[in-house]
């Protein structure tokens, strides 16, 4: 264990300081909040005065010393143990037990803790370099799922590539099934339109977890510190189950020009008026991510759309209860990866996917539009520009070769490319096209394959 956290450890279990200063300094030595807040966690607190303050024996129960409390568990039998008392600690993340903290300590740090790479915050964000002239709003009718809707085109191709489905029989009832349940709660719940089947957002004049008619309480809570009132925000939105949250205020090219919903049909201008966007980041599981472009990978993806349900609904609520007008968004809207960037969450990568220090292309986005009193986040600068120049691992993994090797260039695959961007373009159809062939389950191993979205990935910037 590097001999800084060692000294910050012990004046944790020393009282010297409390958790989230120990938080907080962690970080800033390089480690992920999450592996910070796992070894406050399993850090004791200042040693009891006597044993007996702390470890008890009952008939066929033991204790199981958790900080900052210890919890009475049963025994697998209730016949009273002759054997001496045993007091384990528990790993939250693998489930391995270990009979004292330093070993703990150890095990967290060589097997759930990664380097985080050296990370500042910078006046403009890194793609503001890359744009070649003067950016214009995009149209949400020209996505390519979208065009599934009215591109007669687009229909032809989507049907040629579903007759050479590749999965059949149970293992596609199977993997069917395992993503509609991910989806079922944003199928149910996310909009109460009957045509809407998840993976959107909000649509007009409809309620549902991503309803934007429920009325604002006429009481204001006082906010007297904007930026006090930031750190609530994310505080709450980390409860309600966000992995990732910055603010943004809303740069009017990333609002859609014009709206397109799936569910009706209809389009017009977006007429969103808010000041902020609260970018919401959701951790996609490695390990089933790994799984693409299998049933698994594609399910996981369902899953963490009915989590972009909950989460910005909840937050939203919780700001029009304080007396501010909020209403959720998924993909709807606005475009999430520039207003992700801009609210300091990452950074643009060759896959044309959000890269965040956190979890690579390994999340998915959603946000909350507000006029609550807020204070911005710096965009960031984390070396991605640079990496994602020589690194050709989503590119390679790419079934289709959707994804542009090489230099950066200007030239558009489709109109669903937005013109006027120095990048690596996606040719999105192509994407689509294969999803149509694996018999409608969606492909991840660009996330996947990318060295940042690894769990393992301690030694990446050695």
């Amino acid at each position: 264990m590097e001999p800084k956290l060692a000294e910050l450890l012990r004046r944790l279990q020393n009282g010297d300081i409390n958790r989230r200063d120990f938080i907080r300094t962690a970080g800033l030595l390089g480690f992920s909040i999450g592996a910070a807040e796992i070894l406050a966690a399993c850090s004791p607190g200042r040693s009891p005065k006597t044993p007996s303050d702390v470890q008890y024996q009952y008939e066929g129960y033991k204790t199981v010393p958790t900080s900052p409390h210890y919890f009475i568990t049963p025994e697998a039998t209730n016949t009273p143990s002759a054997q001496p008392k045993l007091n384990l600690w528990y790993c939250s993340v693998c489930g391995e037990k270990f009979s004292s903290v330093t070993a703990i300590q150890t095990h967290l740090m060589e097997k759930h803790t990664w380097l985080l790479p050296e990370t500042k915050q910078v006046d403009e964000p890194t793609y503001r370099q890359f744009l070649t002239k003067d950016v214009k709003k995009f149209d949400e009718k020209n996505t390519v799922f979208s065009r599934m809707a009215w591109d007669e085109g687009t229909k032809k191709r989507a049907g040629e590539a579903r007759a050479k489905a590749i999965l059949n029989g149970p293992s596609l009832q199977e993997g069917r099934a395992l993503i509609s349940g991910g989806i079922f709660v944003d199928d149910k719940a996310g909009n109460l339109h009957p045509n809407y089947t998840g993976y959107f957002g909000h649509v007009q004049d409809t309620d549902g977890l991503y309803g934007w008619d429920e009325p604002v309480n006429p009481e204001k809570y006082p906010i007297d510190d904007p930026s006090i009132m930031t750190e609530r925000i994310k505080k709450v939105a980390r409860m309600y189950g966000a992995d990732l949250v910055g603010i943004t205020k809303i740069d009017p090219r990333w609002v859609y020009e014009n709206i397109f919903e799936l569910s009706t049909g209809n389009s017009g201008p977006s007429n969103i008026k808010y000041k902020y966007a609260i970018v919401i980041a959701i951790e996609m599981d490695w390990d089933l991510i790994d799984e693409s472009p299998g049933a698994a990978a594609s399910a996981e993806t369902a899953l963490i759309y009915s989590r972009m349900a909950e989460i910005s609904g909840s937050l939203a609520r919780y700001i029009r209860m304080l007396g501010y007008p909020a209403v959720p968004s998924g993909n709807d809207t606005a475009q999430n990866i520039p207003l992700a960037i801009d609210a300091g969450l990452g950074e643009l990568g060759r896959l044309g996917l959000l890269l965040t220090p956190e979890y690579g292309a390994r999340q998915r986005l959603c946000k909350v539009f507000t006029d609550i009193p807020l204070v911005p986040d710096k965009p960031i600068d984390f070396g991605i520009q640079t990496y994602c120049e020589t690194c050709n691992s989503c590119a390679q993994s790419c079934p289709v070769a959707a994804i542009k090797k090489g230099e950066r260039t200007t030239e558009q695959t489709s109109f669903s490319n937005r013109p006027g961007i120095l990048r690596w373009p996606v040719n999105v159809e192509n994407c689509y096209m294969f999803w149509q062939q694996n018999s409608g389950i969606s492909c991840s191993n660009c996330i996947a394959a990318c060295p940042w979205s690894m769990q393992p990935r301690r030694n990446i910037f050695k």
